[in-house]
Parts: structure tokens; C-alpha cells; sequence
């Protein structure tokens, strides 16, 4: 089902079916002439689902008989709901929100999948459920400030759906805000849900519409009681029950919803469910008893109670605090006792409070009673480490067994690097944890890239295709990490020892789980235990985080790589090796043409890890230049017995070979212990010509030399073996020390030393190779005899020795494949070179032997091969650090001049252009023959360099005879010259100047990086030069015989090479000094980071945040101040009247006689008037009804003072802005208060406290007696006598109308009722209590019922304001295709309804957007419609003929052309359609698509009276599978291979008459088809212009290539079949295909 159809069959809307008058209205009816109101809010007109309203008569009276009771259940229907969609917030932000109408009824399984499909929300991990306050109230400010960022970061850290009401008033307003300034953008992440009951929302019919875009004003009404809604919220669910005007429906929908989410799974990998957390901010008495249905409900929702929000809040925050022994004699309140630690209470003003979300997230976690195991997987889900670590993974803490590295598992695959370090950090260590099966599960794991690369390098690794749901084995890992470095490299995973293991090992898994799976004996945890003890024990297995760091790198996960890169040893080669893995795989990713973006990013990252190996040098290098270049040539043997400099040359880390520290090490390594600073070319030669010169040369002690690494050759002499070998003797061991070591005095030594230096070998090789010229260069010049010359010889056997020793350095090379060997070998370019050189000579020398004409070419290839061999010489050349830069420079652009190939191809082309064409003027009588190919290049070749061949430009001139045309080609030979010298040559010195420019800054380090492959050269030649090099090979080959025969080990075969062998001290002393290099590396970077200018900022913005607080905290004190001594000058005013009423009424005692009593009277006895001092413990004035005003006594206490005409008001449930909170805010003169400390002075009098438990304390108690208040008041006799009260009593007990009496019976009842507690804690709070007790209604289940706000319901009724709005668009008609059954259900007459149906389309995309080779289309919109003919707000395409088409078919339909092609279209889809639905009903079960073509209608546009087709919109991904010629897509599901199928089998079905083609649509949607007739070949068309009639069948017939679909159907192939099409046997339904065909 489509996305609308879904949601309008699932989600209901409802509305009120009958009527039923409100009771308030049944009592004021006979006095009141109002229209009375139903019981959901609606007056009589308002009620759409009544045909006829109820007469007045028929409306019972106050006394007639029993009401029926009016309920959402029995009373209202159900419909599909008609408001889905977007609503565009009209405001600064211009929010989008997705939104939709459900019924109160709507299941929590169907709204879930709504936000998780539909919607695209992510999966919670947490839910906030925040309840409050319903009506705009003050916050203070650090409660608000509290609220806010702990709300928005406990939800985006965790991923979290907040749930709130929606609205733009209380407290879902104060989340909308902090998700405006705490919140992100993205839609996805800004999971803040609004349950809004539909009947409140004002102006709520602008919300309807099926899946459109509403625009949406959230500025409401000041007057209205209506809410609008939030637009920083993200999704609406507009909850409808019928009602208009009424809250709280949504509750029990929200709080179903929230019970379905707790039963979901927070994580794939985890069992634990979605917990869910109740936050309270403020509220009413409804709050408190929600409160207990939270913290009593099974499994218990914690409470986080927001303390000093006001209000119930402060309520449970008073409560929090008593303790069990205050409530011991209350049953309520003891049952409230029990869930206490269900609650958590947030102080925003304690000192030692941690962070709001913190606090949330530690209650939710307690809250739900879990194990700390579930504890721990739940704070994984959240990726909160820091919750883990201060409340989970604590000392004392008891775990089962497994349970850490089952964490630790799940940290890893998750890509939780905060978790991996802290299990590390609390004693979890990898040789323990990490075994053969963990490692295997990392790397077969889904979650992390979706792409499957690491499948795809083990398809290239194993060259075939892999099933889908192969398990990668740590065996294929290992050859792809091969393949990655490439060359020598051989992991660990593929050698010989561990394949023997890891086979035994599974052999043995197979034996003891019977031949089960491989994937499913590595999941059992106790067998994984038992294979990682049998591996574990093994010296050979010892798993580490290199292991994991690897794997973190091929499953590109960058910030784990990086943190494991931290741990562990040999931090600076695993830089390098992570540099090359990254350098590989963003190469494969190019190769295998897939995701640039992935690509590039891969760069990046090998980028990074190469950054970091340069820095980590940089710093080993200042601490000690001599440890630093023992790294970088120590062996390491976890890396394939590889150094770390070989590594990084091997990664192309030009910036770490090109340090100052590789390039000493060169320099060291470059003359070995040769200790020569000036001159030292000079002493080098002298030395090799004159050799006992050598005793004189200085030398290198040992000392010096200790950090340099010997070569190959060095040890198979034996002159160091770089390892004592130990031998048991007689129980001891004897160290065997070679006889001599390099380091000795000796002159043998000292001559070994000299010979086997690299520098020296260079001159010695280069002196034997200037001769070696020399003399090929004689045997060139000199007339070549029969038999070779002397000369010739030596030339002879210095090639053919010169070839000797490149085999030898193909076979000696570290790759252990002969393909590898090559493969690296051939990757120099000298080799190259010099493989060409070496072949040439042998070719020429087989040549010279000839004695006839074989030896001038032998002669000539002689010729030809001397260029090489001094190309040769550049290479030597290259040592220079001058001269090796400005090759390298040469060698780059030389490189880059493959790039200019097409430069060459267009200059290639003017050239021939002139070059022909010129020929052919001045040549029109020329031969066929080789030369004339010369001379149409020759002349235009050497143009380009200048050679303009002047005397031949005129060919007139002189007595040569023109030929024809001779006067073009001067002209051509200018225009030929401008375009081929000016442009084109110009263009190409650019491109090199341009080349040259920037390999100039670069090329120093490109030669300091190629000067370790020049080293490594002659580091491994032999010491003598060709030809006397057979000496050394045959040197060689005893040595290797020796060694064969002594055995020697793999380990040994891989040491082979330039590396420092250290021992095992040395080695832990050098691993030490690279872990303390790397501790004060990041400790370095670490204060950089806070150093920077940009953290200066954010301190110092931070600082200038807390220092606003703290002065808007003095502001509010000052003004708290001002408030306070106003009340004081109050209280003095209102002694100054009592003592001049006490003179006066002495006055009147004083007189002895009733003349005096009568005189005293008249002469004191004047008006009293009222104080302007505002007396604050005296009852306030309430303004009654009728200008009259009913006096409080002064004794009443003022805790409990009137709010307008609501009666007595607990002043914390009361809001600021009451009416009678008005005259508190005005001091002595009038002014009035700042709105922050509205109604603190006034409404909490007692002291300056932000929660009620505070002031409570401060609290004293009446001293009125409660006899005195029985006298006073005779209506607390009504209260007294048993009764109770309940919300339907009257707070005033007078009979009187229209006066409402200072009701103190609610004091009274609870001073009664609070008798029943211990009698010291009536003594200390009985008034505190009562003021916030006092709304108690029932105190059997301790719920606060609602206080009666208004004496008398309000009697005015609320007249909806009904929009009305022109449909905007241009009229037309509708014609539609009728059926009607002729003779049964399966025949069936088509027919065009006679009378079309008006709409209204509104155009939406010009004309041309949408156009195809026929028709011309335009989408438009839908504003109104007759009888529903076409769906208000949908979007349809229309169509209309091509002008030119309508032209061509004029000669056939001489009227009315336009109106008959649609005609014929709409018929074309309507056959269609009927055999799509014959296909439907015929096709086997194993085909589960069921494609339909839509309806198509026709459409007269009156503005112009043109003939169209309309048929409804599809959205989606557009495809076409085959056109009306025949031609077909490859399949690649299921859904295409049924279409093409269907084509096929219309022909079949159809007895070869009809064929349906150009099917085209979205997904299982068609339209457009074309259906091809083979007998349509008059101009009587049936079926559309685009019938291609027998041409196009036999094209499908020859290009449909039957599939799956086909067989199952089990149709015939066509190509076949085509020769018997005359015999085909007609099938039973062919009478049918006929009536369908017949039908149109």
C-alpha cells in the first residue's frame, strides 16, 4: 500500500453522532435564552454527522427524568481521518512538522510504525515524558536554564523521543524553547512529539487535508480558550475524541503509546526494552495522581521532579523529603512512602548537584531496577560512558562471568570508543578478551559500513564471486591485508603455524557439535572460551590491539582506529601500517569505481594516521636522535619481521621518510663506518685505486654505528650475525661471539668495512661502469671485424655478469611468489631499462656472429643499445643531492607528459590536416609508394620547431611551372603555422612551465624520499663491479649452500634484510622510551588544544554566562528587598489605624452619661477609611458580580486569599496572572511589581523561598481558635456533620445568589483531618499543610482533585469561525468510462458517461516539464470536484496531443482529432488494464506482484475548449521496461522479469493479435502503454498513434529473452514458435482475449 492509502486506512478520525445537552446548560436553559451546547462542546449546527437538528421541544428540561450520559464510546463515529501531512510553521524559524489526526482509540502498534516508517524517526533509546503545567507560568531562571540543556542533551546524547502536549503554553512551550536553543536542525534528530487533543487546537481546520503542506499560525487568540500549537516540536499526533474545547483526552492514548515503546528493544543486540522516564515541571493537582500511576505501574517509569518549578512540583519535593515514621498513621501517604525512591528530586540550587542530564539518565537507569549488567548495555545503547563510569562500573561492584567482555564485544562492534576505554580502564585486558571467534565476529558483524567492502577485497583476493552471507575466516583477513601492503608482506593469519592451529581447532569444534555449522559453534560463548584458551596458551596466538587495531582499520572506523592506535606498543609503525591499509583501500575504492565521497575519505584518513607517525618521530627525534633512528630500523615481528621504515616507504609517506631523523639514518647508512665529512669523493677514489690508502681512512667506533643495521651481506659472511647463538654445553650456556665483528681494529676489518660501505660500492660500481662506456663506445665506432675485439669481450662480459646480478636480484627479493618478484622488480623504472638494454645486446651480439647482412643489423642493434646504457648514467647521477633534485624534477614531468596525450592528438591532427592537403596540391600526380606517407608528415613537422622552408613557400616562383591550386598553399601554410606554432606549442610550454613550477617546491623532498631506494641499491649489491661481480655470486651460492644444510627457519628467511636486531632488554627499553615519547606527545597536543584561541573564548563566554547570573541573581534580591520593606511600611500603616481606633472606642468608654455617650459619639464618631496601605495579612477584596463586595474578616489567614470569583485559592496552585493576584503586585503608591517576583511577596508572604518544603519551615501557626471560626462562620456547620466535600459542593455555603461568602470550611475540614497525624508535626506545618493539602479530594487514594475556578459555569457560547475560500484554478469537464455486466460478470459493456462532472484544477508546472514523443503533460491540482469525480488536493498529470501529431492523423479523422486520439488513448489503457487483470487472476502464487494499470479519464478545459487526458500523479522512481519497439531492459528483480512477462504472455494470450509494450510506471504502477495489433495496418486506428502494428511484434519477437517468469507461466518461446504460427492450438479463454478485444 501506498504511504497515503495506509495511513487513511488505518488512523481514524471521530466525531459526535448525537445530542446531547450539557447539564450546565439543562439549568440555565429556562432563564438563559442561549442555544445550548452538547456534551463534546458542539452547538446544534456544529454537529456534521446529524441530518436534522433536534427540535427545542424535544430537548429535555432541568426536571425532566434521568440524563443519558454522554461517552466518547457510544456517542461519537469513526472515519478515516482527513488531516495528514506538513504543517509550515508561519513564523521567524520556519518549521517543518509532520502531523496527523488520530482517534483516542488508535492502537500504539499502528502509531509506532507511523513515526518509524512514515515519519523516518530513529529508534529511542530513551523516552521523556514530560508532564506539567498546562497554562503559561514563571520559571526561575536556573530552573530553567536546568531544565532546558539537561532536557536537550540527555535527549540528542542518548537519542531520545521526548513526549509533551504540543501546545504553546506551559510547560510544552519551555521544551520548545530549549529545543530552539539547545536543539540541532535536523529534522531526523530533533525527536520532540506532541500529543495535542484535535477538539483545543485553534483554528484546526486549517490542518485538514490528506498529505499536503498546511501553513500554520501558532500567534493564537489572546481572548480564545483555545491552544495553538508548537512549531519547535517536530511531530504532532492530534489526538480526536469527539470533542471541542475539552484536555486530557490524549493521556491515556500517550500514556498506551508509552507502555509500547517500553516493550521495544533499545538495541538490535540487546534484550532490555526502551526505558522510559516521567519528567514534572510545575503542574496541577492531576499531576500529583499521575505521579503515583507512574512510580505504581509494573515495570515502574521513574519520576524526575524538577524542584522550585512551583506547584505540585514543589509538592513531591516537600513529600520527598518527610520520613516514614511522618506518615506511618496515613495509609495513602505510606503507600506513597513505598515508591519514594521511584522518584528523584532536582535541586537546581544545591551546590553539589551534578549535571541536569546526568541526573536524568542515573534516575532512569535506577529507576528501572535492572541488573547491572542491563544497566551497563543500556548506557552502551545511550553511548553514555560517563553515566557507566560514575554509577555502573564502580568499585564493589558484582559481575557474572562473561558479562565485561560480553560488553566489551558489543562496545566494539557498536563503535562505542568511550566504553572500549573505560572497560580498559577497569582491568580488561585483550589477551584475555579477544579470541580466534570474537575476532571473526568483528569482522563479519553488519553493523558499520553497508557497503560489504572487506566482501569485496576477499573476491579479489580469491579471484570469484562469494554468496551472500559468507563468513570472512581470519585467513581470508589475512591475504587481504596482502594484498593491501603488497610486496613482501606476510601476516600472521597466513602462515603456515596458524593455518595448522586454526584447522585443529576447527576440527575439533566439528567433532563436538556433530557437524554443525562453523558460524554457529562460534557463537556458543562456553566453546568460545574453550578455543581461546587452546589458542591462548600458544605463544604463537597471543591476540592483542594490534589485532583490533587492524580490524578497525579495514572496517574504516576512524575514531576507534585512532584510540587503539594510543594502546599498545610500536605506536609509530601501526601509524604507517594504518597509513598504507588507508592509501590501498581509497585505491581499490577508485578501481572498483565505487563512492568517491568514501574514496576521498579513506585519503583522508591515511592522511591522518601518516600525520601522526611524522609527529610521533618529530618527538622521539628531540628527545634522542639515536632511540628514534632504532626505531626506525628495529625489526618487528608482529609486522611480518618488517622495519618501520620500510613500512613507511612502502606507504608512500614522503613526509616521514623526507625527516631530518630518516635522513641521518641514511647518511649513516650511506657511508656505514666510514667517518668522512669534506672531501670525502676524493679520499673514496684514491682509496679504491690505491688500497693501502684505506689504513689510513677514520672509522666509526661502536658506539657510534650502535644504531645503524647491518646488511644481508654482512651476515651471511659471518662477519655479525646480529644474534649470539646460544648452545647448551654441559647444562651452561655458552654465548658463541663471532671472530670478528665490524667494530674491531683489525685491518681485515677495516678493509671489510671499506669495501662493503654503500658509497664506496657507488664510486667502484660508477668507475666500472665509465669504462664499461668507454669501451661499448669504441666497439661502436670502430669498424666491427669478424671475431670480437678485446674490447668487445669486456663489454660482453660485463652485460652478460650485469644480467647475472638482476637475476640475482629478482630471485633474493623478499617476496616469496615468483609472480611476485617480478611484479615488484619490473615496478622500478631502470629495471626496466635495463632489462631492455640487456636484451637488445644479446639480440645484437647473436647478430655480429653472421658473416653476411646479419651483422650490420647486429652492428646497428649495437648502435641502438648504447642509448640506453647512457641513459644509465642519469641514474648515477641521481645520488647528488643538486643534481638528484632537478632529475626528479624531470622525471615528474616526464610522468606528467602522459597527461598531455590529448595535447598531442589534437597537434597530431592540424599536422596531418595541413600536411595532406598540401601533398595533394603541390603533388597531384604522385605514386603509390612508402615515401609519400614521409613527405606528407616531413616538412609540417619541422614547421612546429621553426623550420619554415622559405623558398618553398611560393612553388610559382622561378621557371617551375604552377601546378593547379599552387596559390593556396601559402595560405595554408600561415593558418597551419599560427594554430600548430602560436597555440598549440605555446599551450604545451605552459603546460610544462606550469609542471615545472610545482614540482620545484617539492622536488628536494621527492629526492630525499627516492634517496632510500638509491641506498637500498647498493646496500645490497656486492662489492665488486661487473664483470668481477661472478666472484661475489659465486660467494653467494656457497654461503647459500652452507646455510641450507645448517636449516634455517622460516623466522630466519623473514629477518633477512636491512634491520636492528635488539635483544629483549633492549627492545622493552626502546618500547618504553616510544610509550613516554607518546604520553608527552598528547599531553603536548592537549594543552594546545585548550591553549587555542578559540577554547580562550568559549571560557571566557562561560564566565561571562555565570557572571549574568549571579547579577540577575542580586538583581531579583534587590527587588526581593524593595518588596519587602514595602510590606513593612504596610504593616506600620496598619498599626498607626488600630491604635487610632483603640483612642477612639476609650474615648467612647470614657463617658459617664449617656449625653456625654451621645456627644462623644456625634463629635468622634466620623467615617473610617481604609488605609492606602495594603494590609498583607488581612483578607483581600474579591470583586463579586454586581459591584457588590464581600468583606473578609482580618483574622482570616492570607495564605488562602480569593482569586477573583473562584473562591479560596491555595497559593501553590495559583498562577500569577490571576485576577486577584493583581492588587498584590502594587506597593504602597501603586507601582507595580517586576513580573519575576510577581506574587512572592504578596503570594508567599513568609519568606523568600523558591519551593514550597522551603517555605514551610518558615511557617507559623494561626492562633485562632476553631470555636471562634465556628461562630463566625455558620457554613462550616454544613462541612462539619459528616459531609464531605467534592468538587460538585459550592466553596461558599450561602443560599443567597449573587454573594459569595468567604467559605472557610476547607480550612476546617483539613485541621480535622490533620488531627489524625502525629501531634508535633501538627504543630510544626498544620498551616503549611493546609495551604497546599487543602485540595485533597479524596483521601482514600490520595489524589489532589481539581478546585472549582468559576462559582457558576459560563453560560456564552464559543460561535467557530468558519473559513470560507474560493476554490482557486480554471473549470473542466470529466468524462469517465462506465461498465455495465451485458450477460453475466464476465462480459461486460464499456461505455462513456453521457454528462460530464465539474472540477477545478489549479496548474502546477508549465507546459514542457514533463513532454514525451506524443503527448505534452502538465501537473495540476485538484481544488474542488463534482460528486468526487477527481480527490480534492491530490495532484494529476494531464496530457494532450503533440500539435504535429494531431496534424499527421487530420487525414484520417477529418474532425474533431484531438477529442478522437484521446479517445483511442484511454481505450488503449483500458485494454490494458483488463488483461492486467486477467494476468493478476491467471499467474501462479510464486509471483507476488500484482502490477494494475491506472485509470485515465478524459478532460474538456473549458478556458479553451481543448480535449485532454487526466490520470492521478505517481511519485517514485520512474522506470521503463520496454518501449513500442520491442526493446527491453535486462531484468534484475523479480518485479521487472514479471513485466516483461506479462508482454510476453498478452501475445500468447491473445492468440498472437494483441501485444502490450512501453510498460512504464513507478514501482507496481503503469501507465502509458502501447498495445500493438497485428492486423492494424489500414488508418482505422483502435488503440493510440503509437501502434507500430507487425514491425514492432516481430522486434519483440526477436529481442524478448524469456526468463523465470515466463517458464512459470509457461509460455512458449516465441522465437521458436514462430514457425509454426499457423498451427498454434487457441487456448480456452480465447473467447474472452476476443471480447476483450472486441470491447473498445
Amino acid at each position: 500500500q501506498s504511504r497515503r492509502s495506509w495511513i487513511e486506512d488505518t488512523f481514524c478520525k471521530r466525531a459526535c453522532g448525537k445530542f446531547i445537552p450539557a447539564c450546565r446548560d439543562l439549568h440555565s436553559f429556562a432563564s438563559l435564552p442561549l442555544t445550548p451546547r452538547c456534551c463534546c462542546g458542539r452547538l446544534v449546527g456544529e454537529h456534521t454527522l446529524l441530518e436534522t437538528g433536534p427540535s427545542m421541544s424535544s430537548w429535555p428540561g432541568p426536571g425532566t427524568g434521568q440524563q443519558e450520559e454522554w461517552s466518547v464510546e457510544c456517542h461519537t463515529q469513526t472515519s478515516a481521518t482527513d488531516a495528514y501531512g506538513t504543517i509550515d510553521f508561519q513564523d521567524s524559524a520556519g518549521r517543518n512538522c509532520h502531523y496527523v489526526r488520530v482517534a483516542v482509540d488508535a492502537k500504539a502498534e499502528a502509531l509506532l510504525q507511523l513515526m518509524r516508517s512514515e515519519w523516518q524517526m530513529e529508534r529511542p533509546k530513551l523516552l521523556l515524558t514530560v508532564h506539567g503545567g498546562t497554562e503559561n507560568f514563571p520559571l526561575p531562571l536556573k530552573v530553567r536554564q536546568a531544565f532546558s540543556k539537561g532536557l536537550i542533551t540527555a535527549a540528542q546524547s542518548t537519542g531520545a523521543w521526548i513526549l509533551t502536549d504540543g501546545i504553546n503554553t506551559g510547560v510544552s512551550r519551555y521544551v520548545g524553547e530549549a529545543v530552539k536553543t539547545y536543539g540541532t536542525h535536523d529534522l531526523r534528530k530533533r525527536n520532540a512529539v506532541g500529543f495535542t487533543p484535535w477538539g483545543v487546537i485553534d483554528n484546526h481546520s486549517d490542518l485538514i487535508g490528506r498529505d499536503v503542506l498546511r501553513p500554520y499560525q501558532p500567534l493564537g487568540n489572546p481572548l480564545s480558550k483555545r491552544v495553538c500549537l508548537n512549531g519547535l516540536h517536530s511531530h504532532f499526533l492530534l489526538v480526536d475524541d469527539g470533542t471541542l474545547g475539552k484536555h486530557g483526552c490524549q493521556l491515556g492514548l500517550r500514556r498506551k503509546l508509552e507502555r509500547h515503546i517500553q516493550l521495544q528493544k533499545i538495541h538490535p543486540r540487546f534484550n532490555q526494552g526502551v526505558p522510559v522516564v516521567c519528567v514534572v515541571v510545575e503542574g496541577g493537582p492531576d499531576i500529583v495522581s499521575m505521579v503515583l500511576e507512574y512510580v505504581s505501574s509494573v515495570p515502574p517509569v521513574p519520576v524526575f521532579v524538577f524542584e522550585g518549578s512551583g506547584r505540585a512540583a514543589d509538592l513531591l519535593a516537600f513529600l520527598h523529603k518527610q520520613t516514614a515514621l511522618t506518615w506511618e498513621n496515613h495509609p495513602i501517604l505510606a503507600h506513597f512512602y513505598l515508591y519514594k525512591t521511584q522518584i528523584t528530586i532536582f535541586d537546581s540550587e544545591s551546590e553539589d548537584q551534578q549535571e541536569a542530564d546526568c541526573a536524568i539518565l542515573t534516575a532512569t537507569l535506577k529507576g528501572t531496577k535492572a541488573s547491572p549488567g542491563e544497566q551497563l548495555s543500556t548506557a552502551l545503547a545511550w553511548d553514555r560512558a560517563d553515566i557507566a563510569k560514575k554509577h555502573i562500573l564502580v568499585y564493589g561492584q558484582h559481575w557474572q562471568v562473561g558479562s565485561l567482555e560480553q560488553a566489551m564485544l558489543d562496545a566494539l562492534v557498536m563503535d562505542r570508543v568511550g566504553f572500549v576505554k573505560l572497560l580498559i580502564d577497569n582491568g580488561m585486558t585483550m589477551n584475555r578478551f579477544l579470541t580466534v571467534s570474537r575476532l571473526e565476529e568483528l569482522y563479519n558483524t553488519q553493523q558499520g559500513p553497508t557497503d560489504n567492502f572487506l566482501h569485496i577485497l576477499v573476491e579479489d583476493v580469491k579471484q570469484t564471486h562469494i554468496p551472500k552471507g559468507y563468513r570472512v575466516s581470519l585467513i581470508d583477513v589475512g591475504q587481504v591485508i596482502e594484498y593491501l601492503i603488497g610486496g613482501a608482506y606476510r601476516s600472521t593469519y597466513t602462515r603456515k603455524h596458524f593455518r595448522a592451529h586454526y584447522n585443529l581447532l576447527y576440527a575439533h569444534c566439528k567433532v563436538r557439535d556433530h557437524g554443525h555449522e562453523r558460524s554457529m559453534v562460534l557463537r556458543d560463548l562456553k566453546l568460545a572460551q574453550q578455543q581461546s584458551s587452546e589458542l591462548g596458551d600458544s605463544p604463537l596466538f597471543v591476540y592483542n590491539f594490534n589485532d583490533l587495531f587492524v580490524w578497525a582499520v579495514l572496517q574504516r572506523r576512524q575514531q576507534m582506529a585512532l584510540f587503539l592506535w594510543q594502546h599498545g606498543e610500536e605506536a609509530m609503525a601501526r601509524a604507517t601500517v594504518a597509513c598504507k591499509l588507508y592509501r590501498a583501500m581509497a585505491y581499490e575504492f577508485r578501481q572498483s569505481n565505487m563512492d568517491d565521497t568514501t574514496g576521498e575519505q579513506l585519503k583522508t584518513y591515511s592522511m591522518d594516521f601518516g600525520q601522526l607517525a611524522v609527529d610521533v618521530l618529530d618527538r622521539t627525534f628531540r628527545q634522542n636522535e639515536r632511540m628514534a633512528m632504532k626505531l626506525l630500523t628495529s625489526e618487528m615481528e608482529a609486522w611480518s619481521h618488517f622495519t618501520c621504515l620500510q613500512m613507511a616507504v612502502s606507504s608512500r609517506l614522503r613526509p616521514f621518510v623526507s625527516h631530518s631523523c630518516t635522513q641521518m639514518l641514511l647518511t649513516d647508512l650511506w657511508t656505514g663506518r666510514l667517518n668522512m665529512r669534506k672531501n670525502s669523493w676524493f679520499k673514496i677514489i684514491l682509496s679504491i685505486l690505491m688500497p693501502p690508502a684505506i689504513l689510513l681512512l677514520e672509522f666509526k667506533s661502536q658506539a657510534e654505528m650502535s644504531h645503524v643495521p647491518q646488511s644481508q651481506e654482512a651476515l651471511q659472511f659471518g662477519w655479525d650475525t646480529g644474534r649470539p647463538e646460544a648452545a647448551q654445553e654441559g647444562g651452561h650456556t655458552v654465548v658463541k661471539v663471532p671472530k670478528c665483528t665490524p667494530y674491531t681494529s683489525l685491518p681485515e676489518c677495516q678493509l671489510y668495512d671499506f669495501y662493503t660501505a654503500p658509497v664506496v660500492k657507488f664510486w667502484f660500481h660508477t668507475m666500472s661502469y665509465l669504462v664499461f662506456l668507454m669501451l661499448f663506445s669504441y666497439t661502436v665506432l670502430v669498424k666491427m671485424e669478424d671475431r670480437p675485439s678485446t674490447q668487445e669481450w669486456l663489454v660482453i662480459a660485463y652485460i652478460i655478469s650485469t644480467a647475472v646480478e638482476k637475476t640475482r636480484e629478482v630471485f633474493m627479493s623478499v617476496p616469496r611468489k615468483p609472480s611476485q618478484k617480478l611484479k615488484v622488480w619490473f615496478g622500478e623504472y631502470w629495471n626496466v631499462t635495463d632489462f631492455l638494454a640487456i636484451v637488445l645486446f644479446l639480440v645484437g651480439l647473436g647478430l655480429r656472429w653472421d658473416s653476411g647482412s646479419y651483422r650490420t643489423a647486429g652492428r646497428i642493434t649495437y648502435c641502438l643499445d648504447i642509448i640506453f646504457w647512457y641513459v644509465r648514467v642519469l641514474d648515477l647521477l641521481a645520488v647528488n643531492q643538486h643534481a638528484g633534485a632537478y632529475l626528479t624534477m624531470i622525471t615528474k614531468m616526464v610522468s606528467k607528459a602522459i597527461n598531455m596525450f590529448y595535447i598531442v592528438v589534437m597537434m597530431a591532427i592540424v599536422l596531418l590536416s595541413f600536411g595532406v592537403s598540401r601533398k595533394a596540391i603541390l603533388s597531384p600526380d604522385e605514386a603509390l609508394s612508402w615515401s609519400l606517407l614521409r613527405d606528407v608528415v616531413n616538412q609540417p613537422y619541422w614547421m612546429m620547431f621553426g623550420e619554415v622552408y622559405a623558398g618553398e613557400i611560393d612553388t610559382c616562383a622561378g621557371d617551375t611551372p604552377c601546378v593547379p591550386g599552387a596559390f593556396l598553399t601559402p595560405f595554408l601554410q600561415a593558418v597551419y603555422l599560427f594554430f600548430q606554432y602560436i597555440i598549440m606549442v605555446n599551450i604545451l610550454i605552459a603546460f610544462f612551465n606550469n609542471v615545472y613550477f610545482d614540482m620545484k617546491s617539492i622536488s628536494n623532498k621527492l629526492w630525499k624520499y627516492n634517496r632510500y631506494r638509491y641506498i637500498m641499491t647498493y646496500q645490497e649489491k656486492p662489492w665488486l663491479p661487473p664483470p668481477l661481480i661472478i666472484l661475489s655470486h659465486m660467494t653467494l651460492c656457497v654461503t647459500a649452500i652452507y646455510q641450507k644444510h645448517r636449516g634455517l627457519s622460516e623466522q630466519d628467511t623473514d629477518s633477512c634484510g636491512l634491520k636492528l636486531y635488539l635483544g629483549q632488554e633492549e627492545l622493552k627499553r626502546l618500547h618504553e622510551f616510544e610509550e613516554r615519547c607518546l604520553v608527552s606527545y598528547f599531553h603536548e597536543k592537549n594543552q594546545d588544544v585548550l591553549c587555542s584561541q578559540i577554547n580562550r573564548v568559549r571560557a571566557t563566554a562561560e564566565r561571562a554566562e555565570e557572571m549574568g547570573v549571579v547579577m540577575r541573581e542580586v538583581s531579583d534580591r534587590v527587588h526581593f528587598i524593595q518588596d519587602t520593606l514595602q510590606v513593612l511600611d504596610s504593616q506600620l500603616g496598619q498599626l498607626q489605624d488600630l491604635s487610632a481606633l483603640a483612642v477612639d472606642t476609650l474615648t467612647l468608654l470614657s463617658a459617664s452619661d449617656s449625653l456625654q455617650q451621645e456627644e462623644a459619639r456625634l463629635g468622634h464618631c466620623r467615617p473610617i477609611t481604609p488605609s492606602r496601605h495594603h494590609v498583607p495579612h488581612s483578607w483581600t477584596l474579591p470583586h463579586g458580580g454586581g459591584g457588590s463586595v464581600d468583606i473578609m474578616p482580618c483574622h482570616t489567614p492570607r495564605a488562602y486569599r480569593s482569586c477573583g470569583a473562584r473562591g479560596l485559592v491555595n497559593p501553590a496552585f495559583c498562577k500569577d496572572d490571576d485576577p486577584g493576584a493583581v492588587h498584590s503586585r502594587r506597593g504602597q503608591w501603586g507601582r507595580k511589581r517586576p513580573h519575576r517576583w510577581a506574587g512572592l511577596s504578596r503570594d508567599r508572604p513568609y519568606s523568600h523561598s523558591r519551593s514550597l518544603s522551603s517555605s514551610m519551615e518558615n511557617m507559623a501557626l494561626s492562633g485562632v481558635p476553631l470555636s471562634q471560626l465556628r461562630a463566625s462562620f455558620p457554613a462550616l456547620d454544613c462541612l462539619s456533620k459528616g459531609g464531605r466535600f467534592t468538587a460538585d459542593i459550592p466553596l461558599g455555603c450561602s443560599k443567597s445568589r449573587g454573594t459569595l461568602l468567604p467559605s472557610y470550611a476547607m480550612f476546617s475540614r483539613n485541621v480535622l483531618a490533620l488531627s489524625k497525624f502525629h501531634v508535633s508535626i501538627s504543630i510544626m506545618i498544620s498551616l503549611a499543610f493546609v495551604k497546599n493539602v487543602a485540595m485533597l479530594v479524596e483521601m482514600d487514594c490520595f489524589c489532589f482533585g481539581c478546585i472549582q475556578k468559576h462559582a457558576s459555569a459560563s453560560l456564552i457560547p464559543i460561535f467557530p469561525v468558519v473559513a470560507w475560500s474560493l476554490a482557486a484554478g480554471e473549470e473542466v469537464s470529466v468524462y469517465t468510462l462506465e461498465e455495465v455486466e451485458a450477460a453475466g460478470p464476465e462480459s461486460s459493456i464499456s461505455y462513456w458517461s453521457t454528462k460530464g462532472l465539474s472540477a477545478m484544477l489549479q496548474p502546477l508546472s508549465s507546459e514542457g516539464c514533463l513532454d514525451g514523443g506524443l503527448r505534452r503533460a502538465m501537473l495540476v491540482l485538484c481544488t474542488w470536484a463534482e460528486r468526487d469525480v477527481l480527490r480534492v488536493g491530490c495532484v494529476y498529470v494531464v496530457k494532450a496531443i503533440q500539435p504535429d501529431v494531431v496534424c499527421t492523423w487530420q487525414r484520417v479523422f477529418h474532425s474533431d482529432t484531438t477529442l478522437q486520439l484521446c479517445l483511442r488513448e484511454i481505450q488503449q489503457q483500458r485494454a490494458a488494464q483488463k488483461l492486467m487483470h486477467v494476468f493478476n487472476q491467471v499467474k501462479p502464487e510464486n509471483m507476488p506482484h500484482s502490477p494494475r494499470f491506472l485509470d485515465m479519464s478524459l478532460l474538456h478545459w473549458h478556458s479553451d475548449g481543448q480535449w485532454l487526458t487526466i490520470e492521478r500523479n505517481m511519485t517514485g522512481d520512474f522506470r521503463k521496461y520496454n518501449n513500442n519497439t520491442g526493446e527491453e531492459i535486462a531484468p534484475c528483480c523479480g518485479m521487472e522479469e514479471m513485466l516483461l512477462a506479462f508482454s510476453h504472455w498478452t501475445y500468447q494470450y491473445s492468440c498472437r493479435e494483441l501485444l502490450v509494450l512501453d510498460l512504464q510506471g513507478v514501482g507496481s504502477e503503469l501507465t502509458d502503454p502501447s498495445v500493438i495489433r497485428a492486423e492494424d495496418k489500414s488508418d482505422d486506428m483502435v488503440f493510440g498513434p503509437s501502434n507500430l502494428g507487425d514491425a514492432a511484434i516481430h522486434s519483440f519477437v526477436n529481442k524478448h529473452t524469456c526468463n523465470s517468469c515466463c517458464e512459470n507461466l509457461g509460455l512458449s518461446d516465441l522465437r521458436r514458435s514462430t514457425d509454426i504460427h499457423g498451427k498454434t492450438e487457441h487456448r480456452p479463454f480465447e473467447k474472452e482475449s476476443g471480447l476483450i478485444m472486441t470491447r473498445m
